[in-house]
């Protein structure tokens, strides 16, 4: 089990390919080259932040915390709000009124083309800025062609055009979990859950779970590997402890034990399935 302490893990850059102030706490990752490779940031953007309309070949998980991430025309990720941003669907520009805090999970989609690590995109756009320029999310080379900035970095990492899946969605998927009821967990007294969404044939699963004082909640070991994100309160999973704002991540197979001292909500993400 990984588990990860926003508290000691510091802000930086993770690369330059976009407009504005990006900062990320990298919180868990997954195992690069793989098609459920994952990356779990909390970050915060600043006003002048902004992206072009855009897609990506992977899936995205945002849930707000403070503040208001837009992320198309009057449309915003505000606190208490979970975003699902399906590989190929197009969303942007993006436009920012002031700061916002949000949990960020990017993570290999069901074309099963994975995700690319931090390193890659970094060390792919020192390359290309020192070939060409980056304005506006916005990638030119030598050729003075406009491309998009994740775009170049990508099939300059992977030496091949990108090939973006189809479109399930028309656009990102905006839930309310505050609008959804909480159900009472059988045999574990004191634990609720809310079921957000499942996503594709592989298994993207979303849920909140609320733990009163004293309750332990044992997801089951699955097939996948899980991750569990503390929005209120802070739990032990195991031995470690978790505060706010924390993760941990259940390896597929692995049994953990979450229990909290006080009440404490997570968003729970079962990560998509490759294996047959």
């Amino acid at each position: 089990m990984q588990a990860a302490d926003p508290a000691r893990v510091a802000w930086t850059t993770v690369s330059g390919h976009r407009a504005g102030r990006i900062e990320f706490k990298r919180l868990l990752h997954g195992t690069s080259g793989r098609p459920d490779n994952f990356e779990l940031s909390l970050v915060r953007t600043f006003a002048d932040y902004a992206t072009p309309r855009h897609r990506h070949n992977f899936d995205q998980i945002r849930c707000g915390l403070s503040g208001a991430m837009n992320y198309a025309p009057r449309k915003d990720l505000v606190a208490g709000s979970v975003a699902y941003f399906p590989e190929g669907t197009f969303y942007g520009p993006q436009r920012m009124a002031g700061e916002s805090l949000v949990l960020l999970l990017q993570l290999g989609g069901a074309s099963e083309q994975g995700f690319m690590r931090y390193e890659d995109l970094q060390a792919g756009h020192a390359t290309l800025a020192a070939r060409g320029t980056f304005a506006g999310g916005i990638y030119r080379g030598p050729d003075g062609r406009p491309r998009d900035g994740y775009e170049a970095v990508w099939e300059h990492v992977h030496g091949r055009p990108i090939a973006y899946p189809p479109p399930r969605f028309e656009e990102p998927i905006l839930m309310w979990p505050a609008h959804c009821p909480w159900v009472p967990s059988r045999g574990e007294p004191g634990v609720a859950t809310k079921l957000l969404g499942i996503f594709s044939e592989r298994g993207l699963d979303l849920r909140a779970v609320r733990l009163e004082p004293g309750a332990v909640y044992q997801p089951p070991p699955g097939p996948g590997a899980r991750l569990l994100l503390v929005l209120a309160g802070a739990v032990r999973c195991d031995a470690e402890e978790i505060g706010l704002h924390g993760a941990a991540c259940q390896t597929a197979g692995e049994r953990v034990r979450v229990s909290a001292t006080a009440t404490a909500e997570l968003l729970v993400v079962g990560l998509p399935v490759f294996a047959d």
